[in-house]
């Protein structure tokens, strides 16, 4: 009968550098994830402004129609009060989508304007006379902001620790295959 020989199993040690190397790559990777989240978040803005939030899309004319509209009657509101997002923008797509949700409503196309509680869509002249009469509203009657209805994003832990989780595998992995 032939015996096998017995194998010491090989211990790893792993140097405490390399632990603190890894869960350095780990906080670096959750803050670098928080700030760019408050980055690109267009919500992001003062409780209160803007009253007028306008969607639009380049090369659109209806939307420039709308602008137009919305220039020649921003003079009355506050400096800020307008604020315009291009819908072909992911951070302001996703703003869209949310507002849409906020506002029970389901739009396709733009331009879509939203004025305190209420939402026009088109650029037809009944629209032109409605948004007018809802700016005039708020100019003498404060108007909440339609970005008061959109809900705080919640934070992703869960994303950034598993990214943060396998940055810090490939660096213990890269470690262990020094000399």
């Amino acid at each position: 009968m032939r015996h096998s020989p017995h194998v010491a199993p090989t211990r790893v040690h792993v140097p405490s550098r390399a632990i603190a190397m890894t869960v350095s790559v780990a906080l670096v990777v959750i803050a670098g994830g928080a700030m760019v989240q408050a980055a690109e978040d267009p919500a992001a803005a003062p409780a209160g402004s803007p009253t007028v939030v306008f969607f639009y899309q380049s090369g659109c004319p209806d939307c420039e129609r709308i602008s137009e509209v919305l220039d020649a009657l921003g003079g009355d509101l506050p400096p800020g009060a307008v604020a315009r997002y291009e819908v072909g923008d992911p951070a302001a797509h996703r703003l869209f989508q949310k507002l849409q949700k906020a506002y029970g409503i389901d739009v396709s196309s733009v331009p879509v304007v939203f004025i305190g509680d209420r939402v026009f869509t088109g650029a037809s002249r009944a629209q032109e006379l409605q948004i007018s009469d809802a700016i005039e509203r708020c100019v003498t009657t404060p108007c909440s902001s339609p970005l008061d209805r959109v809900p705080p994003d919640v934070f992703p832990w869960v994303d950034l620790l598993e990214l943060a989780l396998l940055g810090a595998l490939v660096v213990l992995l890269a470690l262990l295959q020094r000399p």
